[in-house]
C-alpha cells in the first residue's frame, strides 16, 4: 500500500536537510580559511589572520582570534568576528547577510548588509538595499589607525594635508545604531536614522614637533535621519573639546549616483585656548578669506563629487 503522500515528502525533506548539514559541518574550513585570507590581501591589500575559523549556525562562518592590518599599521585585534546569512531576508527576495565582531576589551559591533536577488543576478548591484549597524562600547584606536592609513595610500590628502592625516590618531569607543533603507528605483521611499556617539573619544596628533596637545573630546555624536531620499543631519551633531569644536547641519538629497547627491550643508571649526594661539593665525592665512579669528564658517552646496564650499 502506498505511504501518505505527505509523509514521503517529510521523509525527503529530512533527508535533503541532513545531507546538506552533513556537508556544511564537515566542510573543509581550514583551505576555506586560507582561501579567504588570500582572496581579501589580493582584493584589497589587507592581510587577515585567524586563529580559527568555522561553521556558525544556522548558515555562516565564525572566526576568533582575528588579526586585520596593511604594511605597516597597527593591528586591529579581534576576538571574534561572524558572518551570517539572514533566511528572513531571502522570504522577501534579498540576499542578507550580518557581519559580528567582539573586539579584546568586549566591545561590540554588528553590521548588516542587503541586496536585491533580482539585481544580483542581472549584474545590476548598487547601493544595498538596506544597511544597519548597532555598536556597544566598540574600541576604535586600531580602527581608526587602519582606516586612516588606508586612507593615506590612496591618496587621500594629497602630498602635505596627506602627511598631516598620517599622523593623526582617534581613541575612543563607538556607541550607537543606525539602519538606511533605501530604494534605487524611488529614492523618495528611501528612510533612515543614526544616532551614534563615541566615549573616552580623543584626538591625538603624533609629532611633538608640531606642539599639538591630545584633544579629549567632551561631545562627539552624530544624528541624522532620512525621509523621502533626503538625509537631514541634525544641528547637535557635534565634536567639542576643550580646544576645538566642530559641527555640521543641513541636508543631502540622495540620488541614484552618489556621486551626484546635492548637498546643501553648514559646518564649521573654531579653534581656541592653546590650538587657537597656535594655529588660529594659519587657519585664517590658508583659508583664502574663509577663516577669521582661527574660525571657518562654511557653506557647503554643489554635489557629493564636486562640492562647493563658500565662507558665511
Amino acid at each position: 500500500m502506498m505511504k501518505n503522500p505527505k509523509t514521503i515528502a517529510a521523509m525527503v525533506a529530512i533527508f535533503f536537510v541532513s545531507f546538506f548539514l552533513f556537508l556544511y559541518l564537515s566542510f573543509p574550513y581550514g583551505v576555506l580559511k586560507e582561501a579567504i585570507s588570500t582572496q581579501v590581501q589580493i582584493a584589497t591589500g589587507i592581510t587577515m589572520r585567524m586563529d580559527s575559523f568555522g561553521p556558525a549556525f544556522p548558515f555562516g562562518f565564525s572566526a576568533s582570534d582575528v588579526e586585520i592590518y596593511k604594511g605597516q599599521s597597527t593591528r586591529v585585534k579581534l576576538k571574534s568576528l561572524s558572518a551570517k546569512l539572514s533566511l528572513l531576508q531571502l522570504f522577501i527576495l534579498r540576499f542578507g547577510v550580518s557581519v559580528d565582531a567582539e573586539d579584546v576589551t568586549g566591545g561590540e559591533i554588528d553590521v548588516g548588509l542587503g541586496f536585491s536577488i533580482f539585481d544580483i543576478l542581472t549584474g545590476k548591484i548598487g547601493l544595498p538595499s538596506y544597511v544597519t549597524m548597532s555598536a556597544d562600547k566598540f574600541q576604535l584606536d586600531s580602527l581608526a589607525d587602519l582606516g586612516i592609513q588606508t586612507a593615506v595610500a590612496n591618496g587621500v590628502g594629497g602630498p602635505i594635508a596627506g602627511q598631516l592625516l598620517a599622523k593623526l590618531g582617534v581613541k575612543g569607543k563607538l556607541n550607537g545604531k543606525f539602519r538606511i533603507d533605501t530604494d534605487s528605483k524611488n529614492f523618495a521611499q528611501s528612510t533612515g536614522d543614526i544616532k551614534i556617539n563615541f566615549t573616552d573619544a580623543v584626538l591625538v596628533l603624533s609629532d611633538p614637533s608640531l606642539n599639538f596637545p591630545d584633544q579629549a573630546f567632551k561631545m562627539a555624536q552624530l544624528n541624522a535621519t532620512l525621509v523621502g531620499g533626503t538625509l537631514s543631519v541634525d544641528p547637535a551633531t557635534r565634536f567639542t573639546t576643550a580646544d576645538l569644536e566642530m559641527g555640521v547641519d543641513g541636508k543631502v538629497v540622495l540620488r541614484a549616483q552618489t556621486a551626484n547627491s546635492d548637498l546643501n550643508l553648514k559646518a564649521f571649526v573654531r579653534l581656541k585656548g592653546i590650538l587657537g594661539d597656535q594655529y588660529g593665525p594659519l587657519i585664517d592665512a590658508f583659508s583664502n578669506g574663509m577663516g577669521k579669528n582661527g574660525s571657518l564658517n562654511l557653506q557647503i552646496a554643489g554635489t557629493v563629487g564636486a562640492p562647493q564650499m563658500n565662507p558665511i
